[in-house]
């Protein structure tokens, strides 16, 4: 816009001076219409200013590694006047920012969250004189999801993965039940009818649930951007083993908020967990580690290959 404004100025340095000079008619007419033509091309692009929308067309999740691109799509009704404008991404942990042109690469070396929004966007006229700011285009959000890493499974872990069975308080249905004999004030509705008759003896079935100690992930939220990578990385593998054997399991994290904690039962609530820490401040201090938890197992996530 400044190299339009330049231009223009020396055209109305040199209308004036041609006026000056000659004193003729049309040299004041060819002044009065440089001096207007900004403010008539100001009226003509007008409507398609305010017609303008701008959008930002980029993969909601993508993988560390992926060659994605971003892109600022820029439309209206009419013949679009000049625009300009950069596009700036955040990342969330860290408060790291790039500043990147239309249909670059997204930067997905490391993994995170990324809020990715135009950096003053701005229209002009068609004449490249008048600037004005673009609003309320909506910020994108990019999650750049870890690689797993495997994790050397500990020796201890096996033995915790074994389970003992209860009755299941209040009854209802259980995918596992066992038979005993009917005693006085059991529920008449647990009766199984068929096998009474064969044995000629009340027999109930009684539903049973799943007991299991409290099992335990923590992790630290900090270190480098590689460390950071290892970490989630190891989560992930870990989370996925665990679930795989329908190991249900709590996750403490230590934040820039303190001490956050998730119980995972699925992968649902799994990857709304990492949607979430992926998103979340870094720890400034401290560590996890040393604080002390009631738990059957637990395994510390550090931001080395096999730590814990």
């Amino acid at each position: 816009m400044a190299r339009q404004r330049i231009i223009y100025f020396l055209a109305l340095v040199g209308c004036v001076v041609f006026y000056m000079a000659y004193q003729l008619w049309f040299a004041w007419v060819l002044l009065q219409v440089m001096v207007f033509f900004p403010l008539l091309s100001l009226l003509l692009s007008l409507p398609a200013i305010l017609r303008l929308r701008m959008e930002l067309e980029v993969e909601p999740v993508m993988s560390m590694g992926s060659t994605e691109r971003i892109q600022l799509n820029v439309s209206s009704k009419l013949p679009l006047p000049p625009y300009n404008g950069k596009i700036r991404i955040t990342k969330a942990m860290t408060g790291e920012r790039w500043q990147l042109k239309s249909n670059a690469q997204i930067p997905t070396d490391h993994c995170g969250k990324l809020y990715v929004e135009p950096h003053k966007p701005g229209v002009c006229d068609y004449l490249g004189l008048f600037r004005f700011r673009v609003r309320k285009v909506a910020r994108q959000t990019v999650l750049v999801l870890p690689n797993p890493v495997e994790v050397e499974i500990p020796p201890d872990l096996s033995r915790h993965l074994m389970q003992r069975w209860r009755p299941k308080p209040g009854g209802g249905y259980g995918e596992n039940y066992e038979l005993r004999q009917f005693h006085p004030g059991d529920n008449l509705n647990k009766i199984h009818w068929k096998l009474s008759a064969k044995v000629d003896e009340l027999m109930i079935r009684e539903p049973m649930e799943p007991v299991r100690g409290l099992m335990l992930l923590t992790m630290d939220l900090n270190g480098t951007a590689a460390e950071l990578d290892t970490k989630f990385g190891q989560l992930l593998w870990l989370s996925r083993w665990l679930l795989e054997r329908e190991v249900a399991f709590d996750l403490r994290v230590l934040t820039a908020n303190g001490i956050e904690g998730w119980t995972i039962r699925d992968k649902e609530e799994m990857d709304k967990c990492l949607q979430t820490l992926l998103g979340t401040p870094l720890a400034k201090e401290g560590s996890i580690r040393e604080q002390v938890f009631q738990a059957t197992w637990r395994h510390h996530i550090g931001g080395e290959q096999n730590e814990g």
